[in-house]
């Protein structure tokens, strides 16, 4: 045996007398809290901010840009709908890609192709280049999805509420900040300064994501150990974490990653559940979005007696009070999830979850007579939004392991954005038809978000992060 040789026996028996332990006793134990994660939280914030300031952009660009290019109803939601149909497409693809082959590149891809999508529509000569540019948006927005899992897959077991919190706050924030510029910019500057100015932000968040690594927990099930331990070893630099030299991680076969088969044969009663749960819950949430700036600066009670049950479709133009209002009753949006954080950590996902959704039953009941358009009613609606948001993100990151996690909640969200799009579309249609059919849609999709949440059998309180099905090792 010669030299060479000798040395490559050497390092073999000194890997195997490593300390092996799990992802999750290495994060939990050893590499802790830190600055990487709170960069990813930041990113996390930063993308959920961005797709939910892009609802509110539209909420405050379509008034203007019915004056300004005499848009149809009909055209008003078609952009919506194109730009979450390409959302569907691509976070339904992109999922899975992920899961294959990493999260990064897919994180950095999308977060410039959402940027530059942002700024071109700040340009647009016409209508029909404002699709265009906002479909390009959806795309980049799609492929964001995977920074949630990402954020998750590098956070210490007990601090898994901050790390979805910090998204869902993203949520409200995002649609809050939206509206406080739009008080601000669109009057002195312009809706194309206004617009610029909303994109700047996603260039901020594309930046950043060059400095994360890739998912540890991603290469460990895809067998790739010596990344893993690089990943690793640079979370721990930037937390400023020493780790034991004899210190190695578990590292799995290569497994079958991104199986859409293996969600419905292993998940099916999970996935039905929370496909319900999120797409009810987004119905409300992306047609409050249109639905709240008419309702807080309108006369709309007694919407039966109205115009014979409808709102006058009209050139009108976005006054500074109606975008101030919008921003006051989404704040609800950010204390609701700072409730659910609170209340989860105590009692659990479950029990709280199905308690607020029964009372979202109530309160939009309450829309059919004059109190349900009074401001606290409203901004109730958006604070139990808001708890729901965060609670249902949280359970899908708890519920799914590494090996299909991107793809699942690939899934879910083209689910949930199908809902989405209808309660954005139809918000854009019946507002000006029968209003009293769209509050029936908001009821109808409280009823079948809260069948979700009992047909959802799983407290996820507890869990360890899973990275393979645990009935295999």
């Amino acid at each position: 045996m010669n030299k060479g040789e000798q040395n490559h026996l050497l390092d073999n028996i000194r890997a195997h007398d490593r300390e092996s332990v799990s992802i999750n006793i290495l994060y939990d134990q050893y590499i802790k809290l830190g600055k990487t994660q709170y960069l990813l939280w930041l990113i996390n914030f930063a993308t959920f901010a961005v797709e939910f300031g892009e609802v509110a952009l539209l909420s405050v660009l379509i008034p203007i840009l019915r004056c300004e290019w005499h848009l149809s109803v009909y055209f008003e939601a078609g952009i919506t709908v194109m730009i979450y149909v390409s959302y569907f497409i691509t976070v339904l693809f992109f999922g899975k890609v992920a899961d294959i082959y990493g999260r990064r590149k897919i994180m950095i891809f999308g977060s410039f192709i959402r940027a530059i999508g942002g700024t071109l529509s700040a340009i647009a000569p016409n209508k029909w280049v404002f699709l265009c540019c906002q479909m390009v948006v959806g795309l980049g927005i799609g492929m964001g999805g995977v920074i949630p899992v990402l954020a998750l897959e590098f956070t210490p077991n007990k601090y898994r509420i901050p790390c979805i919190m910090s998204g869902t706050l993203g949520v409200y924030s995002g649609k809050s900040i939206v509206a406080i510029a739009g008080y601000f910019l669109v009057e002195p500057l312009g809706w194309r300064w206004f617009t610029a100015a909303t994109a700047l932000p996603c260039f901020v968040v594309a930046i950043l994501t060059f400095l994360i690594p890739e998912s540890p927990r991603y290469l460990i099930v895809s067998g790739q150990e010596d990344k893993a331990m690089e990943a690793i070893q640079q979370t721990a630099k930037w937390n400023k974490v020493t780790l034991p030299a004899n210190l190695k991680v578990h590292v799995y076969d290569s497994e079958t990653l991104g199986r859409f088969r293996e969600i419905f044969s292993r998940h099916r009663r999970d996935v039905v559940s929370l496909c319900l749960l999120i797409s009810g819950n987004l119905t409300v949430v992306y047609g409050f979005v249109t639905y709240l700036p008419l309702a807080l600066t309108s006369n709309i009670c007694g919407v039966n007696t109205v115009n014979g049950g409808t709102v006058q479709y009209e050139c009108t133009a976005v006054t500074s009070s109606s975008l101030r209002n919008l921003s006051l009753a989404t704040v609800s949006g950010l204390v609701g999830t700072i409730v659910a954080a609170v209340l989860s950590s105590f009692y659990g996902r479950l029990n709280p979850l199905r308690v607020v959704i029964f009372l979202q039953l109530g309160l939009v009941s309450l829309l059919y007579i004059c109190i349900g358009h009074t401001y606290v009613v409203l901004s109730a609606v958006v604070f139990v939004t808001g708890y729901v948001n965060c609670i249902e993100w949280l359970i899908v990151a708890e519920t799914f392991p590494t090996k299909i996690r991107a793809t699942t909640c690939g899934f879910i969200s083209s689910c949930g954005k199908v809902g989405g799009i209808i309660g954005s579309t139809s918000t854009y249609l019946l507002l000006y038809k029968s209003l009293p059919s769209l509050i029936t849609l908001f009821l109808a999709a409280s009823i079948w978000c809260f069948v979700g949440s009992i047909l959802l059998n799983k407290e996820t309180k507890n869990t360890l992060l899973a990275d393979v099905d645990e009935e295999k090792y």
